[in-house]
């Protein structure tokens, strides 16, 4: 309890430091995408069995350069590991848990969102209008600080349960 009491602390504290010279901005995002995962239930179905990795997709170009693989290192969530993996097709994407889509991929997660009928894929995006086109989680850049948005709607679809916890500090939007 206590742990994740500090680890809500930590993610409010993320918010509301500027992206000033410190801290990379897809440093901070790769570090929200491993806490999504400890804050996001997925359908038992979504995994072939107890060790089976967390499979964290990138959609077309990296923006993370090595952030992401450095933010899951060593670390699991319930058993699962983590495992980061690049796709470039909707085919790819159905075996994804996590599917990130950069600001540069918007019509090619667009043609994805509405292939993935697979359920249990947590997409998250950086681009206005993600969460307006299927996504669940949507990046927002506030004078330097990185927020967040979700699409309730959209994580019901993909038959994911969202903790109360995240959704205090996201802006829930509808689509």
């Amino acid at each position: 309890m206590l742990t994740r009491l500090r680890l809500a602390a930590v993610l409010v504290t993320t918010l509301m430091v500027p992206l000033q010279g410190q801290v990379d901005e897809y440093e901070v995002k790769a570090f929200f995408l491993y806490n999504f995962a400890r804050y996001v239930e997925w359908p038992a179905s979504s995994f072939k069995n107890g060790t089976d990795p967390i499979a964290v997709c990138i959609l077309g170009e990296n923006p993370f350069g090595g952030a992401l693989e450095r933010a899951i290192a060593g670390k699991q969530v319930d058993g699962h590991p983590f495992l980061v993996r690049q796709i470039t097709t909707p085919q790819q994407a159905g075996s994804c848990h996590i599917l990130f889509a950069g600001s540069s991929e918007r019509k090619l997660f667009r043609s994805i969102a509405s292939g993935l009928k697979t359920g249990g894929v947590l997409t998250v995006g950086e681009f206005q209008g993600f969460t307006a086109d299927g996504g669940v989680i949507n990046f927002k850049l506030d004078e330097g600080k990185v927020h967040f948005e979700i699409n309730l709607e959209a994580a019901e679809r993909e038959s994911l349960r969202i903790s109360s916890r995240l959704l205090s500090l996201a802006q829930v939007v509808k689509e």
